[in-house]
């Protein structure tokens, strides 16, 4: 059983809800994040995760993966809509073999064009320039649903 306290306290993603740690926040709710990877595989690689620590998808109670898989797509949508992208990989891995780095689930959300430029550091322009995009298309997405 491991210790809730010492794993929230370790947990990047967890210090980026509380505001403890900066993020380029693409999308916020009461229960969900979705946060620009700070090492992203092609530009606005997204990651989107509940803000309760949860290690993996067999710890995450099914109501709020639904709400988590629910702001995926609704990112998946602003990426199309905002940065022109064909199509968008979606992946979320559970343990270190499967490759997941960050113990706190998480969706990745990439946007593709049929390449992966490959991992880079975020930079400031880029952060602020596609975290502004995404937002604005969420924004009109939600105001076209509601």
């Amino acid at each position: 059983m491991t210790n809730l306290r010492s794993t929230t306290m370790d947990c990047v993603f967890c210090r980026i809800v509380k505001g403890e740690e900066p993020a380029y926040v693409v999308y916020e709710d009461n229960d969900v994040i979705a946060i620009l990877d700070k090492y992203p595989i092609n530009r606005g690689h997204t990651l989107v995760m509940p803000k309760r620590h949860y290690r993996d998808i067999t710890e995450a109670p099914g109501d709020e993966l639904c709400r988590v898989i629910n702001v995926t797509k609704l990112i998946a949508m602003a990426m199309i809509k905002a940065l022109g992208t064909p199509g968008v990989r979606i992946i979320q891995n559970n343990g270190a073999d499967a490759g997941q780095v960050i113990f706190h689930i998480h969706f990745h959300v990439i946007p593709m064009t049929g390449r992966m430029t490959g991992r880079h550091y975020l930079t400031e322009e880029e952060g602020r320039e596609v975290s502004m995009a995404l937002s604005r298309a969420i924004k009109e997405l939600l105001n076209d649903v509601g």
